[in-house]
């Protein structure tokens, strides 16, 4: 009896024995974090719309901008800030001209065609039309006066120089083909100058033009020029 109270008072009692927590069947602490939200800071505006210079990029139909606007002025065309249907057929007779791809799409290379075409606008102006001999003469006249301000002096040397070279005829070219119109240049001076073959034979302004920056380059003036020729018989 004494050893069954023994045996039975050793045993460990389960009663009030804490329970282990599983790993498996544990829930999870969730941390939450709060959400940032980015605002803009104080005072800020939206960013302005990029704008470009004249030149800075290709300029198609639809565009819009200053450089647009720009580009119109010179095209002599209505000035609405938007490249439309009247600014690209501008654009394209310009490309025509000077023998360029005429697909109305400014690129540097077209764009230096149309400064150039507005240059010659502007010089011409007031200017009476070149053809004839006669009408050639008296186009000269008035542009070296205008443009370089020589005298009718001058213009004496060049009518000498030319009467000799072509007879002042727009459509002459010499036995070769080399030297054409009425100052007989080629296409190394007119290239030069931006023009194609095309443009030099059916123009005598731009002929006229070609030869008289030729002689101010080379000679001065139409009268050393001539100088030069009565000794060569070339200039």
């Amino acid at each position: 009896m004494l050893l069954s109270a023994v045996i039975v008072a050793s045993l460990p009692t389960l009663v009030g024995t804490p329970a282990l927590a599983d790993d498996s069947t544990a829930t999870p602490v969730v941390e939450t974090v709060p959400a940032t939200v980015e605002t803009a800071p104080a005072g800020a505006t939206a960013a302005a719309p990029v704008t470009y210079s004249l030149g800075q990029r290709t300029l198609r139909r639809g565009d819009e901008g200053p450089d647009v606007t720009k580009l119109q002025k010179l095209l002599r065309v209505k000035r609405t800030g938007t490249f439309d249907t009247a600014t690209r057929k501008a654009v394209r007779k310009v490309q025509r001209a000077a023998g360029l791809k005429a697909n109305g799409a400014v690129t540097k290379k077209t764009l230096k065609a149309i400064k150039r075409a507005a240059k010659q606008s502007s010089s011409s102006r007031g200017l009476p039309r070149a053809g004839s001999p006669s009408a050639s003469k008296a186009y000269a006249r008035a542009y070296i006066a205008s443009k370089y301000g020589w005298s009718s002096a001058q213009m004496s040397c060049l009518s000498a120089i030319w009467q000799r070279e072509s007879g002042w005829r727009y459509t002459v070219s010499n036995p070769n083909g080399i030297y054409r119109g009425i100052p007989q240049t080629s296409a190394r001076v007119w290239g030069s100058l931006g023009y194609s073959t095309a443009q030099y034979m059916r123009s005598p302004e731009i002929q006229i033009k070609v030869g008289t920056h030729y002689i101010k380059q080379r000679y001065g003036t139409p009268c050393g020029a001539w100088s030069f020729w009565r000794s060569h018989h070339w200039y």
